[in-house]
């Protein structure tokens, strides 16, 4: 049978190993490299720094002849988008909901970040390669200039003679929304 003594010795030494092995664990997560020192070394990551755009504005940036189009949704762009998505929301009630933040609240972070940021190539790849408008068209999301053709807020053609939607790109952002890392492997070239 263990005495007094031994037993808190035991306890001791058992906090002590437990305190050690969770700094040990910290202090190694700690040595990885962030997604910003990691998007330097590849040549089809990119980050973007977006913390000054406020709601409403688009930033279209070209990198290696590769359009990119950032487009942070204000109230009204992000009802009218859920609206888009399903038809049975009402706008009215979408946007009451924002502006109270209850929607907010009942969705997961990650679906309301790409609720309120669309990252998407511009390019119309269903036409001879033109770089569409954001916030023009029938339907307040894109317009192809060229051949006509009009996207909603996701991107998907609506009207016009294309038939193809506009290429979202995988993109994820770090947790104080400063910047954005895009990749840009599969996006097509502007002309």
């Amino acid at each position: 049978m263990i005495n007094r003594s031994n037993l808190l010795y035991y306890i001791t030494a058992g906090w002590f190993f437990l305190t050690v092995a969770v700094g040990g664990y910290y202090l190694m997560g700690s040595t990885s490299p962030t997604t910003d020192v990691t998007a330097l070394t590849d040549p089809n990551l990119r980050s973007i720094r977006v913390e000054l755009m406020s709601p409403g504005e688009t930033l279209i940036s070209g990198v290696n002849g590769k359009a990119v189009l950032i487009w942070r949704r204000n109230l009204p762009q992000m009802a009218t988008a859920l609206t888009q998505m399903d038809p049975s929301f009402e706008y009215d009630e979408v946007l009451a909901s924002l502006k109270d933040g209850s929607l907010e609240a009942d969705m997961d972070p990650e679906q309301f970040t790409y609720l309120e940021w669309l990252v998407i190539s511009p390019v119309d790849i269903g036409g001879i390669g033109c770089v569409t408008l954001p916030g023009a068209g029938d339907f307040g999301g894109f317009f192809d200039p060229c051949r006509g053709s009009h996207f909603d807020l996701w991107g998907r053609v609506k009207k016009g003679p294309s038939k193809h939607d506009l290429q979202v790109v995988p993109a994820r952002f770090d947790h104080n929304h400063l910047y954005v890392f895009i990749d840009l492997t599969d996006i097509q070239r502007f002309r």
